[in-house]
């Protein structure tokens, strides 16, 4: 049996998306290892978010063409759409699929394995509503992403995405609720919906609070989580469905901000002043009891002063968020800040990072510490510790003893916590 190894760099979308890849493979005949070494096939699932980015792609090229001599090589996604010309000239890739074809990598391995150039299928992309084939779950998996939406019509200046991925566009709605049946049919307790620019997703006269509403239904799920979502998409009626326990959907939220300055999010292209993303944070935490918040947050863009900086600091203190992903800024040529002449010296974005997660440290240190006396129902995950999360998303781990506790939502007393972990006992 063919050994297929993968690499998955980027977002909780390539991720799923492997997921997929490796799937069809397997229908061929094919077995997935984890190992480094000695697979016949190694599938590289790349990213190109930043320029960085780009260079761990290459170095990821080189480094599985060493460890894997004579393997086929496939470099799929994000980077093989946008520097097909740079993985040419690494030379040794046997494959080379862009964001149209990067699933249908199982369609061409024949040709690629008796071709001696390389195969290249990268092309425009498509601007249409989709379906794709789900994947099942693997064993013990307790949460699934749902890849409800791809690609993205918000031109922020900092982000290639649009570019990488196409423009926005749905998946049907009766093909990802036929791929939700599916999981749940296989003992998948949590959906976490997945995409890009998630809040546009769209159907005829259908949105996305149709769409929830839609997988409300789903026979087996227990749980429905939105995954990072723009502000500006989501419209407050969730609110209800959020605050209601008799609903599948859980009570978390992570709102990208980006900054909290209004000339930076200006100048990044938000479709928000820092006073209209508050207001919504503020109205979704009155609105819906127990709460998780998350977000992002960019550090050193462009043009950003001390005061932009400190407006920034000062408003993710204030803020409900308990917890936030902090991003130095890093240039990704092909957008708009790239070409930015006011570029901060890469030693202050630095220090501004690090203040911003140590800030992000002390918040989620906070969130575990005011759930003490509390009692949650944790869906537990698989793995050597007794760990799972909350509906808002707060981690717990618990002292199991000889009980399997996987794929299970038991309750939880929350007695301790432990650098924003909540430390609990079963009840």
């Amino acid at each position: 049996m063919p050994l297929a190894s993968f690499y998955t760099l980027g977002c909780r979308l390539n991720q799923t998306e492997t997921g997929l890849i490796a799937h069809s493979l397997t229908k061929l005949g094919y077995q997935i290892t984890e190992a480094k070494e000695g697979a016949d096939l190694c599938v590289i699932n790349s990213c190109t978010v930043t320029g960085q980015t780009d260079l761990k792609c290459r170095q990821l090229i080189r480094q599985v063409q060493k460890n894997n001599p004579g393997a086929l090589v496939a470099v799929v996604g994000c980077f093989s759409q946008m520097a097909t010309d740079q993985i040419l000239q690494i030379g040794g890739v046997d494959l080379i699929l862009g964001t149209e074809e990067k699933l249908n990598l199982a369609r061409y391995l024949k040709e690629a394995q008796t071709s001696e150039v390389p195969i290249i299928k990268v092309g425009p992309i498509s601007g249409q509503a989709f379906e794709q084939e789900g994947a099942p779950p693997l064993p013990g998996q307790t949460r699934a992403n749902l890849k409800i939406q791809e690609g993205c019509d918000f031109i922020c200046s900092f982000c290639i995405i649009p570019k990488a991925r196409g423009r926005s566009r749905s998946r049907r709605l009766a093909n990802l609720l036929e791929e939700a049946r599916m999981l749940g049919e296989r003992g998948v307790k949590e959906l976490v919906l997945t995409g890009v620019n998630l809040g546009c997703w769209e159907e005829e006269k259908k949105g996305f609070l149709d769409l929830i509403e839609a997988l409300e239904e789903t026979p087996g799920i227990e749980r429905l989580r939105i995954s990072s979502i723009e502000p500006t998409t989501l419209g407050r009626e969730v609110f209800a469905s959020m605050a209601d326990p008799k609903k599948k959907l859980v009570p978390h939220l992570h709102l990208p901000l980006q900054s909290g300055s209004d000339e930076v999010l200006l100048a990044m292209r938000r479709r928000y002043s820092a006073h209209e993303y508050m207001d919504y944070l503020w109205a979704a935490k009155e609105a819906v009891p127990g709460l998780g918040l998350g977000s992002d947050v960019i550090a050193g863009f462009p043009g950003e002063t001390e005061a932009d900086f400190l407006a920034t600091y000062e408003l993710l203190k204030k803020s409900p968020i308990h917890y936030f992903h902090v991003f130095p800024f890093a240039s990704r040529p092909g957008t708009k800040a790239a070409l930015a002449e006011k570029m901060v010296e890469s030693k202050e974005i630095n220090r501004r990072a690090l203040a911003l997660r140590e800030l992000n440290d002390q918040k989620r240190d906070l969130w575990a510490q005011e759930h003490q006396g509390e009692t949650l129902l944790v869906l537990f995950e698989g793995g050597p510790r007794a760990q799972g999360y909350g509906p808002n998303y707060l981690r717990v781990e618990v002292t199991a003893g000889e009980n399997e506790l996987t794929n299970q939502i038991l309750p939880v007393k929350i007695t301790d916590s432990l650098g924003g972990l909540a430390l609990g006992e079963l009840v």
